[in-house]
């Protein structure tokens, strides 16, 4: 059994991953905005902006980092990779993600 330690230390990596991941969303959404500004066309960089916007408001919520089709943990690597990320790579490689 776990002690109490343990969980405690499990908890502030947690804490400082999801920090991480927030700095990364936000240097990603100032980018997207950016290139919003710039854009001849809104289309993919809307989406970015939106995208990102989402994630964030996920990470608020307390939902960000499992998969919104079957709820599984998406893995701190996937996320650093692509932190806009909203589903799991078994649901994705299916075609459940859509």
């Amino acid at each position: 059994m776990a002690s109490v330690h343990t969980f405690m230390q499990d908890y502030s990596r947690h804490l400082a991953q999801l920090d991480e991941l927030r700095e990364v969303l936000e240097e990603r959404l100032v980018a997207a905005r950016a290139e919003l500004g710039r854009a001849a066309t809104a289309g993919p960089a809307a989406r970015r902006v939106a995208a990102v916007e989402a994630a964030l408001d996920r990470m608020d919520r307390g939902a960000y980092g499992t998969c919104r089709r079957c709820g599984a943990l998406i893995p701190f690597a996937r996320l650093l990779r692509d932190p806009q990320q909203q589903w799991c790579s078994g649901c994705e490689r299916t075609g459940k993600a859509a």
